[in-house]
């Protein structure tokens, strides 16, 4: 009796996706057992597409056309292709690669995708590998979530990459940024780039979905860059990571109008900076806020400034997070009173704190001598030790 009149098709579905993703192998028997347990298989077994370019395997880098001409032909499958949701890019500076990265004609339902870059520099906008990135946005319009990391680009070209995002991607709901910088022989284009006001595009204002955006480690002329081509009224979920001070007042200034309820901040490399009551005054509006400082007297400064911000307007602030480069030293105590002071003003605040500490650090204090530096809060119990909300890693490797 053939298997699909025993149980529900739900059924067999349910089982299916619950051996994905360990077992590749158990998914192909699958799709051998029965005719309508291929569908469910093939959607798991070829979701997701890792591509390197050249390939990582010495045999494969003598023939590293070959390679992509494979890989094309399989992909020329109509049945394999109409699968495949996310992408995974990896391009290692070598030469001129520009032939060896795929067609992307016949991925068109892609929903994700990644382009690691390995510092692959992008010389103009004509450039040959920067057409056929591009191609995998104008192919994809069902894209939800880009990410690029690690490119050397000029900054005329990086304009045209989000424009293409902005306009061919409609349904764009995530977009994530790590170290995109300029050739070093052109820093004053970017400069230059980040002089000019943005002018955002009447036409992606009606059109953005972005929700979540996650920049870190990338040249000043990236958030102007960024805004003239991306509407961030809907944003509820933003993450800046060592970043100048202007980018942060820029960033802050373009959002005052955003729906944000997670705003994620690092200010490890900052002790001061100019406008910075006026940052203070837009995160206490925001629900759930995450600081990143490097060490434990950095943070009264910073409380003290929030103190100050809840005293104007109308401040809706309920959870923060304080998350600490460093441990703290026995003579670190006046964190404890800053909290205080912040928790008396604002009573139904929720406040917790956690450690990143570098690899190879050892810890210089125990969870208990850390917990006696909190006298009052820990009393009272107001205080809460967790880690990081990481949202922009989780988000990344579930596509």
């Amino acid at each position: 009796m053939p298997p699909s009149s025993t149980f529900p098709p739900e059924i067999y579905d349910r089982i299916i996706d619950e051996i994905s993703p360990p077992s590749k192998d158990a998914l192909s028997t699958c799709a051998l057992v029965e005719r309508s347990w291929v569908p469910r298989s093939r959607t798991h077994m070829f979701r997701r597409i890792d591509f390197r370019v050249p390939p990582t395997n010495q045999a494969d880098l003598l023939t590293s056309i070959g390679h992509t001409t494979e890989f094309q032909r399989n992909v020329a499958n109509t049945d394999v292709a109409s699968y495949a949701r996310n992408l995974v890019l990896t391009l290692a500076s070598s030469g001129n690669i520009a032939s060896e990265i795929p067609q992307a004609s016949k991925l068109h339902n892609l929903i994700s995708l990644t382009l690691n870059c390995s510092n692959v520099i992008i010389y103009a906008v004509n450039d040959a590998m920067f057409t056929k990135l591009l191609s995998f946005i104008r192919h994809n319009q069902k894209l939800e979530h880009i990410s690029v990391r690690s490119l050397v680009i000029y900054p005329s070209a990086f304009e045209v990459l989000l424009a293409c995002a902005a306009i061919r991607a409609p349904v764009l709901q995530s977009l994530h940024l790590q170290s995109i910088w300029g050739p070093d022989w052109i820093t004053d284009a970017w400069d230059r780039r980040k002089s000019v006001p943005a002018r955002p595009s009447q036409s992606c204002r009606q059109t953005s979905c972005l929700t979540r955006l996650y920049i870190s480690h990338c040249e000043n002329g990236v958030i102007t860059t960024l805004l003239d081509s991306f509407d961030l009224r809907n944003l509820h979920r933003i993450a800046l990571m060592n970043l100048d001070w202007g980018s942060y007042m820029t960033m802050t200034d373009a959002t005052s109008n955003s729906t944000l309820i997670h705003f994620t901040l690092d200010l490890s490399d900052h002790r001061h900076g100019v406008g910075e009551e006026q940052i203070f005054n837009r995160l206490v509006n925001i629900l759930t806020v995450q600081l990143v400082l490097k060490r434990f007297s950095d943070a009264p400064r910073v409380l003290h400034g929030l103190q100050r911000a809840l005293f104007q307007g109308n401040p809706c602030i309920q959870k923060l997070h304080l998350q600490f480069r460093q441990y703290p030293s026995p003579s670190d105590t006046m964190v404890d009173t800053a909290l205080r002071e912040l928790h008396l003003t604002r009573p139904s605040i929720c406040i917790s704190i956690g450690f990143e500490v570098q690899e190879g650090i050892r810890p210089c204090a125990t969870t208990t001598n850390i917990g006696a530096l909190f006298g009052w809060m820990g009393q009272t119990g107001r205080l809460q030790f967790e880690g990081l909300d990481d949202w922009w890693v989780h988000e990344a490797t579930k596509h």
